[in-house]
């Protein structure tokens, strides 16, 4: 399973950490991805300074706004599904 930590400290709450989330739930959903990908909340991760910040396995990732959620979604985490870091759920 591909988790996608998202951190839900104070200053990425105030930048929209709870929209971005709720956003990659939706995708999740739409792309059939429920028990292949999932979210959890994360506490400091000690970038405050450059937004929300995000970590899908070892990447880490700072300063993604909520309304970028489908842009990184289909970048960086359906394309680790495609390239076959995890297998595609089946119908």
């Amino acid at each position: 399973m591909l988790i996608i930590e998202i951190c839900v400290g104070s200053s990425c709450s105030l930048r929209g950490s709870d929209e971005l989330a709720s956003e990659l739930f939706r995708l999740i959903k739409k792309e059939n991805l429920d028990g292949l990908v999932d979210i959890v909340g994360a506490f400091c991760m000690d970038t405050c300074s450059k937004g929300i910040s995000v970590h899908i396995g070892e990447r880490e990732f700072s300063g993604i706004q909520p309304q970028q959620a489908e842009e990184f979604f289909y970048k960086e985490i359906i394309g680790q599904v495609e390239s076959g870091i995890l297998p595609k759920k089946m119908d």
